[in-house]
Protein backbone atom coordinates (compact mmCIF):
# COMPACT_ATOMS: atom_id res chain seq x y z
CA UNK A 1 0.00 0.00 0.00
CA UNK A 2 1.29 3.46 -0.78
CA UNK A 3 0.34 7.01 0.18
CA UNK A 4 -0.05 9.28 -2.82
CA UNK A 5 0.89 12.95 -2.49
CA UNK A 6 -1.10 15.63 -4.25
CA UNK A 7 0.18 17.05 -7.53
CA UNK A 8 1.19 20.66 -6.89
CA UNK A 9 -0.20 22.50 -9.95
CA UNK A 10 -3.86 21.97 -8.99
CA UNK A 11 -5.03 23.34 -5.65
CA UNK A 12 -8.77 22.73 -5.87
CA UNK A 13 -9.82 26.24 -6.85
CA UNK A 14 -10.10 27.76 -10.29
CA UNK A 15 -7.39 30.17 -11.32
CA UNK A 16 -8.41 33.81 -11.90
CA UNK A 17 -8.07 33.35 -15.65
CA UNK A 18 -9.52 29.85 -15.92
CA UNK A 19 -8.05 28.10 -18.91
CA UNK A 20 -8.23 24.79 -20.80
CA UNK A 21 -7.22 22.67 -17.79
CA UNK A 22 -10.02 24.11 -15.67
CA UNK A 23 -12.55 23.45 -18.43
CA UNK A 24 -11.30 19.90 -18.97
CA UNK A 25 -11.51 19.08 -15.25
CA UNK A 26 -15.02 20.48 -15.00
CA UNK A 27 -16.24 18.62 -18.11
CA UNK A 28 -14.63 15.41 -16.83
CA UNK A 29 -16.65 15.58 -13.61
CA UNK A 30 -19.92 16.85 -15.10
CA UNK A 31 -20.20 14.12 -17.73
CA UNK A 32 -21.34 11.46 -15.22
CA UNK A 33 -24.18 13.66 -13.94
CA UNK A 34 -25.26 14.63 -17.45
CA UNK A 35 -25.30 10.98 -18.56
CA UNK A 36 -27.33 9.99 -15.49
CA UNK A 37 -29.76 12.87 -16.02
CA UNK A 38 -30.34 11.87 -19.64
CA UNK A 39 -31.11 8.28 -18.64
CA UNK A 40 -33.52 9.42 -15.92
CA UNK A 41 -35.33 11.78 -18.29
CA UNK A 42 -36.00 9.14 -20.96
CA UNK A 43 -39.69 8.22 -21.41
CA UNK A 44 -40.60 5.06 -19.51
CA UNK A 45 -43.49 2.62 -19.76
CA UNK A 46 -45.07 0.45 -17.11
CA UNK A 47 -44.99 0.84 -13.35
CA UNK A 48 -42.03 2.53 -11.70
CA UNK A 49 -41.22 4.49 -8.55
CA UNK A 50 -41.91 8.00 -9.85
CA UNK A 51 -40.97 9.75 -6.63
CA UNK A 52 -37.62 7.96 -6.47
CA UNK A 53 -36.91 8.91 -10.06
CA UNK A 54 -37.72 12.58 -9.41
CA UNK A 55 -35.51 12.53 -6.32
CA UNK A 56 -32.60 11.23 -8.40
CA UNK A 57 -33.20 13.85 -11.10
CA UNK A 58 -33.20 16.57 -8.45
CA UNK A 59 -29.99 15.10 -7.03
CA UNK A 60 -28.26 15.35 -10.44
CA UNK A 61 -29.15 19.01 -10.90
CA UNK A 62 -28.19 19.83 -7.32
CA UNK A 63 -24.78 18.22 -7.81
CA UNK A 64 -24.22 20.06 -11.10
CA UNK A 65 -25.14 23.41 -9.51
CA UNK A 66 -22.85 22.62 -6.59
CA UNK A 67 -19.91 21.81 -8.86
CA UNK A 68 -20.38 24.95 -10.94
CA UNK A 69 -20.68 27.17 -7.87
CA UNK A 70 -17.52 25.72 -6.35
CA UNK A 71 -15.60 26.16 -9.62
CA UNK A 72 -16.57 29.78 -10.30
CA UNK A 73 -17.69 31.30 -6.98
CA UNK A 74 -14.61 32.52 -5.14
CA UNK A 75 -16.59 32.87 -1.88
CA UNK A 76 -17.28 29.15 -1.52
CA UNK A 77 -16.08 27.98 1.89
CA UNK A 78 -15.80 24.82 3.92
CA UNK A 79 -18.14 23.28 6.45
CA UNK A 80 -19.27 20.06 8.02
CA UNK A 81 -19.85 17.36 5.39
CA UNK A 82 -21.46 13.96 6.01
CA UNK A 83 -19.22 11.60 4.03
CA UNK A 84 -21.63 8.71 4.56
CA UNK A 85 -24.47 10.49 2.80
CA UNK A 86 -22.19 11.95 0.14
CA UNK A 87 -20.72 8.54 -0.77
CA UNK A 88 -24.20 7.03 -1.05
CA UNK A 89 -25.31 9.84 -3.36
CA UNK A 90 -22.23 9.34 -5.56
CA UNK A 91 -22.97 5.62 -5.75
CA UNK A 92 -26.58 6.35 -6.76
CA UNK A 93 -25.31 8.40 -9.71
CA UNK A 94 -22.80 5.81 -10.90
CA UNK A 95 -25.32 2.95 -10.64
CA UNK A 96 -27.41 4.63 -13.33
CA UNK A 97 -24.68 4.26 -15.96
CA UNK A 98 -22.62 1.30 -14.71
CA UNK A 99 -23.79 -2.27 -15.34
CA UNK A 100 -21.69 -3.91 -12.64
CA UNK A 101 -22.55 -4.33 -8.99
CA UNK A 102 -21.91 -1.45 -6.55
CA UNK A 103 -22.44 -1.95 -2.82
CA UNK A 104 -22.09 0.64 -0.05
CA UNK A 105 -21.35 -0.14 3.60
CA UNK A 106 -21.28 2.91 5.86
CA UNK A 107 -21.56 4.28 9.33
CA UNK A 108 -24.56 6.56 9.77
CA UNK A 109 -22.67 9.82 10.41
CA UNK A 110 -19.06 10.31 9.33
CA UNK A 111 -18.44 14.06 9.45
CA UNK A 112 -15.46 16.00 8.14
CA UNK A 113 -14.64 19.66 7.69
CA UNK A 114 -14.26 20.36 3.97
CA UNK A 115 -15.73 21.66 0.74
CA UNK A 116 -18.64 19.43 -0.17
CA UNK A 117 -18.35 19.94 -3.93
CA UNK A 118 -14.66 19.06 -3.94
CA UNK A 119 -15.21 15.97 -1.79
CA UNK A 120 -18.10 14.91 -4.04
CA UNK A 121 -15.83 15.22 -7.06
CA UNK A 122 -13.13 13.18 -5.32
CA UNK A 123 -15.43 10.32 -4.31
CA UNK A 124 -17.13 10.39 -7.71
CA UNK A 125 -13.79 10.03 -9.46
CA UNK A 126 -12.75 7.19 -7.16
CA UNK A 127 -15.97 5.38 -8.09
CA UNK A 128 -15.60 6.15 -11.79
CA UNK A 129 -12.08 4.70 -11.87
CA UNK A 130 -13.15 1.61 -9.92
CA UNK A 131 -16.09 0.95 -12.24
CA UNK A 132 -13.88 1.26 -15.31
CA UNK A 133 -11.47 -1.23 -13.76
CA UNK A 134 -14.19 -3.69 -12.67
CA UNK A 135 -16.04 -3.61 -15.97
CA UNK A 136 -19.71 -4.51 -16.53
CA UNK A 137 -19.36 -7.93 -14.87
CA UNK A 138 -17.28 -6.80 -11.90
CA UNK A 139 -18.02 -5.59 -8.39
CA UNK A 140 -17.20 -2.31 -6.65
CA UNK A 141 -17.48 -2.00 -2.86
CA UNK A 142 -17.61 1.35 -1.04
CA UNK A 143 -16.94 1.51 2.69
CA UNK A 144 -17.28 4.65 4.83
CA UNK A 145 -16.30 4.67 8.49
CA UNK A 146 -14.22 6.05 11.33
CA UNK A 147 -10.89 4.77 12.57
CA UNK A 148 -8.76 6.40 15.28
CA UNK A 149 -10.06 9.91 14.62
CA UNK A 150 -9.95 9.60 10.85
CA UNK A 151 -12.84 9.49 8.41
CA UNK A 152 -12.23 7.00 5.62
CA UNK A 153 -13.85 6.38 2.26
CA UNK A 154 -12.58 3.14 0.74
CA UNK A 155 -13.40 2.08 -2.81
CA UNK A 156 -12.47 -1.48 -3.78
CA UNK A 157 -12.81 -3.05 -7.21
CA UNK A 158 -12.13 -6.58 -8.47
CA UNK A 159 -10.66 -5.43 -11.77
CA UNK A 160 -7.33 -6.21 -13.39
CA UNK A 161 -5.28 -3.91 -11.14
CA UNK A 162 -2.79 -1.20 -12.13
CA UNK A 163 -1.64 -1.57 -15.70
CA UNK A 164 -4.52 -3.90 -16.51
CA UNK A 165 -6.83 -1.25 -18.01
CA UNK A 166 -6.22 1.75 -20.27
CA UNK A 167 -5.15 4.84 -18.35
CA UNK A 168 -7.56 7.77 -18.07
CA UNK A 169 -7.03 11.49 -18.54
CA UNK A 170 -5.39 12.04 -15.16
CA UNK A 171 -7.95 14.68 -14.18
CA UNK A 172 -9.58 12.32 -11.69
CA UNK A 173 -6.40 11.89 -9.66
CA UNK A 174 -5.91 15.65 -9.61
CA UNK A 175 -9.37 16.12 -8.10
CA UNK A 176 -8.80 13.42 -5.46
CA UNK A 177 -5.40 14.90 -4.59
CA UNK A 178 -6.88 18.40 -4.29
CA UNK A 179 -9.58 17.19 -1.90
CA UNK A 180 -6.98 15.41 0.23
CA UNK A 181 -4.77 18.49 0.40
CA UNK A 182 -7.68 20.80 1.25
CA UNK A 183 -8.79 18.47 4.09
CA UNK A 184 -5.24 17.84 5.39
CA UNK A 185 -5.57 14.14 4.65
CA UNK A 186 -4.01 11.51 2.44
CA UNK A 187 -4.79 8.93 -0.23
CA UNK A 188 -3.74 5.30 0.09
CA UNK A 189 -3.68 3.05 -2.97
CA UNK A 190 -3.00 -0.67 -2.97
CA UNK A 191 -2.94 -2.77 -6.11
CA UNK A 192 -1.02 -6.00 -6.22
CA UNK A 193 0.20 -7.86 -9.25
CA UNK A 194 -3.08 -9.75 -9.31
CA UNK A 195 -6.74 -8.76 -9.33
CA UNK A 196 -8.20 -5.75 -7.59
CA UNK A 197 -7.36 -2.23 -6.45
CA UNK A 198 -8.21 -0.39 -3.22
CA UNK A 199 -8.24 3.40 -3.02
CA UNK A 200 -8.73 4.92 0.43
CA UNK A 201 -9.42 8.59 1.16
CA UNK A 202 -8.40 9.45 4.75
CA UNK A 203 -9.17 12.84 6.32
CA UNK A 204 -9.47 14.10 9.92
CA UNK A 205 -12.95 13.52 11.32
CA UNK A 206 -14.98 16.17 13.11
CA UNK A 207 -15.09 15.33 16.79
CA UNK A 208 -17.96 17.57 17.83
CA UNK A 209 -21.56 17.26 16.60
CA UNK A 210 -22.07 19.79 13.80
CA UNK A 211 -24.99 19.96 11.44
CA UNK A 212 -23.68 18.38 8.21
CA UNK A 213 -23.75 20.22 4.88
Amino acid sequence: MSAVSAPEPFVGQSSPTGGPDQTMRLCHDLRQYVAAGLLLSEPRTGQEAGQTRMTLIHQQFTAIAELLAAEFDRDQGTGAVNLSRLASECADVVRLTHRGRITVTRSKHVLVDGERALLRRAVGNMLDNACRAAGPSGTVVVRVGLDAGEAKVEVVDDGAGFGGIPSGTGHGLQIVAAAVRACRGRVEISSGPGVGTTVRLCVPALRHPVRPA
